[in-house]
This record gives structure tokens, sequence and C-alpha cells, in this order.
């Protein structure tokens, strides 16, 4: 445990140096909102599935997803691959776990912040969340580990292929899960095939949990949905994580 909290905090000084490589985690989502609110705030305005919020509120999921995904913990293991500092590691007297802990560890630290802000943000522009306090804590944890399942990807990559531009692409892999999903207007508003890809994409049932926190209150349905998929997410992307930093060394 010693080990685990050393590292972390390791991993937190880093982040903390480098805040050029957080800024955009809480710029990217905040414009985008805004702008998405510009465009479309106005002809929206008073739309049942609104509940009598602005479409900022509507938003706020996406920009919290936005706020959390980042992938500096698998730039972090290429420097210390390439650095040879990685190699150190692996040797000293501490599982290969709790150097991956570590580091995804910090990275649940700075989702917690960075998916503050962005909430915070939000209520300057007159959002309200109908669940209440309790359901704006739940908001900013339930974005934070999916954040963490989702930098788990880096780290994977970054284990595998030991390459900074290989996984720099991970930035862009949501990208697709998220116009793939009710991120401008409801599902139930979505027409086509574009239905069909929200209806089986995992992103999908995330945004509907978050955003039913903000605007219906508490509806157990669609919060336990969003539980199961960030769950089933983390298992999956966090054993392979686990599968890699374990089998490193012997590729």
């Amino acid at each position: 445990m010693s080990a685990l909290w050393l590292l972390t905090k390791r991993a937190v000084r880093e982040t903390a140096r480098n805040p050029e490589a957080t800024f955009p985690l809480i710029f990217i989502p905040v414009f985008f909102m805004l702008v998405n609110a510009g465009q479309l705030g106005d002809k929206l305005k008073g739309e049942p599935f609104l509940h009598g919020q602005n479409y900022i509120a509507f938003q706020m999921p996406i920009s919290l997803l936005f706020a959390v995904i980042g992938i500096t913990s698998g730039l972090a293991i290429i420097v210390e691959i390439e650095t040879g500092y990685f190699d150190k590691l692996l040797v000293a007297p501490i599982s290969r776990l709790a150097i991956l802990a570590g580091r995804l560890s910090a990275d649940f630290f700075r989702n917690l912040v960075t998916g503050s802000i962005v909430i915070v943000i939000g209520f300057a522009f007159g959002m309200r969340v109908e669940s209440g306090p309790l359901g704006v804590v739940l908001l900013v944890l339930l974005g934070s580990f999916f954040g963490v399942a989702y930098g788990s990807t880096a780290v994977l990559i970054a284990l595998r292929s030991r390459s900074a531009q290989t996984v720099n692409v991970t930035s862009y892999m949501f990208f697709p899960l998220l116009f793939l999903s009710p991120n401008l207007l409801p599902r139930s508003l979505m027409q086509g095939w574009l239905r069909v890809a929200a209806r089986f994409n995992p992103v999908t049932y995330v945004i509907e949990g978050l955003r039913s926190l903000i605007l219906d209150g508490w509806v157990a349905e669609r919060v336990l949905m969003c539980v199961v998929v960030i769950a089933a997410t983390s298992f999956v992307l966090l054993g392979l994580s686990v599968r890699a930093m374990n089998q490193y060394g012997d590729l």
C-alpha cells in the first residue's frame, strides 16, 4: 500500500507540474458546450426533453466525458520506457499492479478536478442538477471512473506498442463513439441507422444516465444502466491493461 501511495503521489506531482496537459481537458469541453448551445440553444428552447432547462444542461454529460478523457498516463509510460526508468520500476521490490494503479489513481484525482470545474461552469450558465447535491457528487464520480477506464486504453497501447505516436491515436478513438450517441438530441429524435448505432453504443447509456441525473432527478433504470456500462468497460479495459503490464518484457 505504501508503494501504491508513493507512486500515486509521484504521478499527481507530474500532472501538477504540467498544467498544459490538463488545460485542454477543461477548455475543449467548455468550448464545444458553448458553441453547441450557441447554435442550437435558442432553436430548441422549450423542447420537452430539456425539462425546462437550457441546452447547456443537456450538453453537460458530453462536456463532462470530454473533461475526463485523457491519455497522459500512456504518454508518461512511453517517456519512462524511452528513458529506461520503467525498467528500473519493474525490477524494484514493488508489484507491477501497483505501478499501473499508481498512474490510474492519479488520473482519477485529476478527473475529479477537471470534471468538477466543468460542472461549476455549467452552473454559472444556469444549469440545475435535479438530483441535488448527491447527484452532483455521483456525476463527478461516474465521469471520473469512466475516464480512468478510457485512460487505461492509452496505457494498454503504450505497453503494447511502446510508441508515442500510436498512443496519441487513442485520443481520437472516443470521437466516433461520441458522435454515434445522442450527443446533440435525445435518442428518441434520432433517425435511421444513426439511431440503431446509438442503441448498440455503450457510451449512449453513460450519457443518458448522467443526463438523467441533471434533467430528471433519480431515474433508477438509467443510472443503473450507466453504472453497469462503466463497470463493464472498466473490467474489460483495466483487465487488458493489467495483463499487458504482467506480460511486459515477455513480448
